[in-house]
């Protein structure tokens, strides 16, 4: 069944879809019958885009401007699992993202976690967020951790940040960051 989406970016176009229609990331973990799992990304595409400074969503090569989605903890201390993106791509998945555009609902946090896959980040919050964020900057630094993670640390100050609210931004009057 498709579903109505957001005008897709072009860079997104090219992307395979799954059976609702939606967009599959470049960095989505995709198990063997070839069905994507939005709640899981593959450690070897998140690698190759931190390593060639891709956009994890369309996949292609980023310029100098990159951006993250997170709540108020990514704000604060600039850390993500997910790779950075594109203006674009990001705007889109705020947008469209069924986790992202809804500020009810909650985490699934019982995620099987298959051979050569991330999951949900020992440092990351469990609670869904009331507002998520768009953070602009230009580098980025990385490593895997302990409990297998990889960690992406933007290099702070954020050149902007953008509150996000229910798939919209949010006037600036509101936006206040915890």
């Amino acid at each position: 069944m498709m579903i109505e989406l957001p005008p897709l970016p072009a860079r997104m176009q090219r992307r395979p879809r799954d059976a609702r229609g939606f967009p599959i990331p470049f960095s989505q973990f995709i198990d063997k019958d070839g069905k994507p799992d939005f709640r899981v990304l593959d450690d070897n595409k998140v690698r190759d885009c931190l390593s060639a400074r891709l956009c994890g969503l369309c996949g292609q090569p980023m310029g100098q401007h990159i951006y993250f989605i997170g709540g108020n903890l990514c704000v604060r201390n600039g850390i993500f699992s997910d790779p950075p993106m594109h203006r674009e791509c990001a705007v889109f998945a705020l947008t469209a993202c069924i986790h992202l555009n809804r500020t009810k609902g909650k985490f699934n946090t019982a995620v099987p976690l298959p051979d050569a896959t991330i999951g949900v980040a020992t440092l990351s919050s469990d609670e869904k967020c009331e507002w998520f964020a768009l953070m602009h900057a230009k580098k980025y630094e990385w490593a895997r951790a302990q409990d297998r993670m990889i960690y992406i640390r933007a290099r702070l100050p954020w050149l902007d940040v953008e509150l996000w609210q229910d798939g919209k931004p949010m006037p600036r009057r509101r936006q206040v960051i915890k």
